[in-house]
């Protein structure tokens, strides 16, 4: 039995000093489907080749992305944004994108077992427009996906606690418990202070990096398009430039987490469980 693993900072050509394959990422044997709630941030978002009788049951779960024996380029194809061979893709909002639906027509999503939203503002709209969106963001987000999520939400206080933080749970825990099949861990990191939730809106998986404009409330409930904004950005982790600035970005949001709970551990509401956020 063999296997390769790619590790983060492997294979990215922008850093030849850092690439490297890494025995410290390879599974041991056999495989088993629930062996990545034991693994750490880095191994979640590895990209695994596996020769292995049980290997199977771990891909049909959709934690990690894992190739069989004649599927090394097939899975390591879909490390790519879209259609176009790049690490990258760029949706203009008027123009080419007009649901949430698109983002699985062009399969952008990939297996996933940690789910980071920074949107200081999320909350602030009515509870109609966030369903509606939140259900088509999300379920897009863990299409094939059968596992327990972690999702942890940076946001603001106030606007969540007017829009009801039991209200929000709900909403979210119905969306992923819908799609996956399992109910997922939910983290609210709120503040009322600015400055420790940052300004621009983005969501991290563990392979894709997901920015926003104005809002991620796109459309009103009629599948009418509302947002102004100009542009929806796909960033694929395998980028070297990437991935270093979303280490980046889950530095900040780690030292964000810090200063609101010396403050106020009431400002982190829910389950505190993540692979991504440390609680």
């Amino acid at each position: 039995m063999s296997q390769w693993v790619l590790t983060k900072g492997a294979g990215r050509g922008s850093s030849e000093e850092t690439d490297s394959f890494s025995t410290d990422y390879f599974p041991m044997r056999p495989v088993k489907s629930n062996m990545p709630t034991e693994w750490n941030r880095k191994q979640l978002s590895s990209v695994y080749l596996i020769d292995d009788v049980d290997s199977s049951k771990l891909k049909k779960r959709g934690t990690v992305l894992l190739g069989e024996v004649g599927e090394e380029l097939s899975v390591l194809s879909r490390l790519f944004c879209g259609k176009d061979y790049e690490y990258h893709h760029l949706y203009d909002l008027q123009k080419n994108f007009d649901s949430w639906e698109q983002l699985g027509i062009d399969h952008q999503m990939l297996p996933c077992t940690d789910i980071v939203i920074n949107d200081r503002y999320l909350f602030k709209n009515e509870t109609a427009l966030v369903k509606y969106n939140l259900n088509g963001l999300l379920t897009a987000l863990v299409e094939n996906v059968k596992n327990k999520l972690n999702v942890v939400i940076f946001t603001g206080n106030k606007a969540l606690t007017e829009f009801g933080i039991e209200e929000a749970k709900k909403i979210i825990k119905c969306i992923l418990e819908k799609a996956t099949g399992v109910r997922p861990n939910i983290t609210f990191v709120t503040s009322n202070d600015s400055s420790l939730i940052p300004h621009d809106r983005f969501i991290i998986t563990n392979y894709r990096l997901i920015r926003s404009g104005d809002s991620f409330i796109y459309f009103d409930t009629n599948g009418n398009k509302i947002t102004n904004g100009g542009s929806l950005d796909i960033d694929s982790l395998a980028n070297y430039e990437t991935y270093v600035f979303t280490e980046s970005l889950l530095e900040k949001l780690q030292e964000s987490y810090k200063k609101i709970a010396e403050r106020n551990t009431d400002m982190v509401i829910g389950n505190k469980a993540s692979k991504f956020i440390l609680f």
